[in-house]
Formats: C-alpha cells, structure tokens, sequence
C-alpha cells in the first residue's frame, strides 16, 4: 500500500494535467460520450470537492442553460461550531431536451471510488494516524467496514475526507471512527447529492420544468 501522500497528495500533483475534469468538458468528451468511469475516477481525484461543485454548476449553465440556485439551512452540529448544508435547489431553465444531459453530467460527478482504491485510502489513513492495537481479523475487518462506507461516496469526497483525517492537527490524531468517516463525506457530499435529486424531481410539461 502506498503511503499517504502518494496515494492522496500525490494526485492533486496531476492536477494541471487533468484539470479538465468538471469545467465545460465534464459533461461529456469532444465525441459528445461521457468518459469511461476510470477517467472519471482520475478527474475527480484531481481537485477538491468544491471546485467539483462550482465548476458542476458553472456548466449546467453556460452548456445548458439550467441555473440552479442552491437552498442551504444553517446546521448547528452537536461537535460544535456550524455549518450551511445545501437541502435542495431550485432550478431555472430545465427543460426536456436538457434534462438527460444535465442528470448524466451529475451522475458522472458522482462516480465512486473502486473497493481497491478506497482500501488503499483506509490503509493510508491508518498508516498517518495514531490507532489502538488491533490484531490482524480485526484490522481486516475495519478495512472492509471502512472502505465499503466510502465506496458509496464519490472519488473525490472520499479521497478529501480521508485527507482532512490524516492531517488533523489533535495530538494524538487518532485513526477516525467509522461514523466519523461516513458524516464527514455525507456532508461533503450534500449538494451534489440535492442537486442530482432535484434534477431527477423535477416535472417537465411542455418542454419545461415546473
């Protein structure tokens, strides 16, 4: 297994080369076809969440004209300190011709890290935090446990999840619990995840959305 900074930092390293991601070709290629889920996996990985998600609605709009305008409610978390956590959108200019379009382009933002590449990002958690002595079923089975919860999350969210972890400045950083892990890439994921929902919701009569 590789150690964190090759497998995460490592590929933020590639960015310039693959910034190509989720600005106005992250619908589809020049062909007009969505890339392969392995291309997909790299370009997500490529960059943080966030410019995902900016650059996901910069292109709803100048490709398809579809404004989507986020609806955020403040969260008072019980960890304390807050956060806006987007619940839904609304949507100007959807349309059924570009309804399909603009679902597969989320969809593609979407896409998850394979079960390989998510146990290489808990082992390289594992290996840059601190962490109480485990024999080796029980190591084994966290890794199952781990790497499932963040198989259902895309490539990107889970690969910044695991980062944020591993670069916690709390001494000692302690190896995350496995609800840690999966509220940290629930949330980072919420607008994405309202946005796809929205879309999908929407009624289309009479060529738009209503």
């Amino acid at each position: 297994m590789q150690h964190l900074n090759s497998v995460i930092t490592g590929v933020l390293d590639q960015a310039e080369t693959r910034r190509n991601l989720t600005g106005p070709q992250h619908g589809g290629t020049a062909s007009g076809r969505l890339p392969t889920e392995s291309v997909l996996r790299d370009r997500l990985a490529a960059q943080p969440p966030t410019t995902t998600d900016r650059n996901l609605l910069a292109w709803l709009e100048s490709s398809l004209n579809v404004v989507a305008k986020p609806q955020a409610r403040m969260m008072f978390p019980a960890s304390g300190g807050y956060f806006n956590r987007v619940e839904g959108f609304n949507l100007d200019g959807l349309t059924a011709e570009n309804r399909n379009s603009a679902i597969d382009a989320v969809e593609a933002a979407m896409t998850r890290p394979t079960m390989e590449g998510a146990e290489e990002l808990v082992a390289s958690l594992h290996a840059a935090t601190a962490r109480r002595g485990d024999d080796a079923e029980g190591q084994s089975l966290a890794m199952s446990l781990y790497a499932g919860c963040l198989a259902q999350y895309p490539a990107d969210i889970a690969k910044s999840v695991c980062m944020a972890f591993a670069l916690r400045r709390a001494r000692p950083n302690w190896f995350p619990t496995l609800s840690e892990i999966d509220e940290a890439c629930e949330r980072a994921s919420a607008q994405r995840a309202a946005l796809l929902g929205a879309l999908k919701a929407a009624r289309v009569e009479h060529g738009v959305a209503a």
